[in-house]
């Protein structure tokens, strides 16, 4: 593009610049100052920089004094080193035309600078410029709305539901145990017991044989046996929340006993009924800690199915009785765990390390969800949270 120069000198004032850019062809101009500062500098680049907006003349300036450089740039100006600059170093010329405010206008008028690089057509105004650059910031706005809407949906709307059933291995084990403080249990195994009591006015009547004494024996193992027999029911109502009674416990002791014959024979029996209660919080877990040791690695008892059962010892010391518990064992599974492992996988992938890790009585069961993550990607979620394990029994 063609580069009007004109060579100021010292006797120069504004009105004789002035004429001069106005003379000639309105082409890019630059002026070419003597080598010390324009006098008066700042009243003259200030009326340089209104003329450039008024006549909509691209000006520049080429000085080696850099404060007058510095002080042209801050108005809007072009500056320049020397000539060669302004002739080849457009990226000046583009700085200098960002105009924080246009100088010499009224508010409202029009301000259309002249576009010199396509040969003098007015280029779009700054307020078009700047709906432009409004436009392409919604643009890029937008682009990075739906860019965010879609990560989050990546990210936040798959879902899977794993579904596994771990292989079960049954076992049981028998314990003998004491109560309270005695060693009488062949393992050695105590747990804390409490006991109860309740007392028992007992009355039973039979037929008159003829002899006393064999009618107050046979009546009286009669009613002994009634008393045994109601014996666990009447400690079980003294039962507290979480205790179990051991049957094997449960005695009878006979403090007095009336024995009289009037048309029948009658007989009145005042007992004492005793037992030991234990927790059964204490039972389940001596009970799980056997049953422990009998699974292999990666086993342990399900408490669901912990099952209990009570029964005398065979020698049917004091204190003492014999536990069976049964349980099923199912392998420990971390869900959190499983879940991180299993993200980001493809679900055929996800089958065949789930079947590797855990053992497992039927094949995995996985579901993703929705259907066009599926069908698009088919992996599980990326992230672990969305991804729920459910164990089946």
């Amino acid at each position: 593009m063609a580069l009007r120069a004109i060579e100021l000198d010292p006797s120069d004032t504004f009105f004789s610049v002035r004429d001069r850019l106005l003379r000639g062809d309105r082409v890019r101009t630059v002026l070419i100052t003597p080598g010390r500062k324009l006098q008066p500098c700042d009243v003259d680049l200030v009326l340089l920089r209104r003329l450039a907006d008024r006549e909509r003349l691209d000006i520049g300036l080429v000085t080696s004094d850099r404060a007058l450089a510095r002080q042209a740039r801050a108005l809007g100006l072009p500056a320049f080193a020397n000539l060669t600059l302004a002739e080849h170093y457009r990226p000046g010329w583009r700085r200098g035309s960002r105009r924080a405010e246009w100088i010499g206008f009224l508010p409202g008028e029009e301000r259309r600078p002249i576009d010199l690089v396509t040969g003098g057509e007015d280029i779009p105004a700054t307020a078009d410029r700047r709906a432009r650059l409004w436009f392409l910031s919604g643009l890029f706005a937008c682009f990075l709305l739906v860019g965010l809407l879609a990560l989050s949906m990546i990210f936040l709307v798959p879902r899977a539901v794993v579904t596994l059933r771990p292989a079960a291995l049954p076992a049981q084990v028998i314990l003998d145990l004491s109560t309270g403080t005695t060693t009488n249990a062949t393992d050695g195994t105590v747990v804390p017991g409490r006991t109860i009591r309740h007392a028992i006015d007992w009355e039973a009547s039979g037929a008159i044989t003829g002899d006393p004494t064999a009618d107050q024996q046979r009546i009286h193992a009669q009613a002994v046996q009634g008393i045994s027999a109601a014996a666990h029911d009447f400690l079980g109502a003294r039962l507290e929340p979480g205790e179990m009674l051991i049957p094997s416990s449960i005695s009878v002791e006979i403090t007095e006993e009336s024995f009289t014959q009037a048309g029948q024979s009658e007989l009145i029996l005042h007992a004492d009924v005793t037992g030991t209660a234990v927790p059964l919080a204490d039972l389940r877990r001596v009970a799980h800690d056997a049953l422990a040791g009998m699974f292999p690695d990666g086993y342990e008892p399900d408490l669901n199915s912990l099952r209990l059962q009570i029964e005398p010892t065979r020698d049917a010391l004091p204190g003492t009785f014999q536990m069976t518990a049964n349980a099923i064992g199912r392998p420990t599974i971390d869900h959190t765990v499983l879940s991180e492992q299993l993200r980001a996988r493809r679900a055929a992938e996800a089958d065949d390390f789930l079947t590797d890790v855990i053992p497992l009585a039927v094949p995995p069961v996985i579901d993703l969800e929705p259907g066009w993550w599926q069908a698009w990607s088919g992996r599980l979620p990326l992230r672990a949270g969305q991804i729920e394990v459910e164990i089946l029994p």
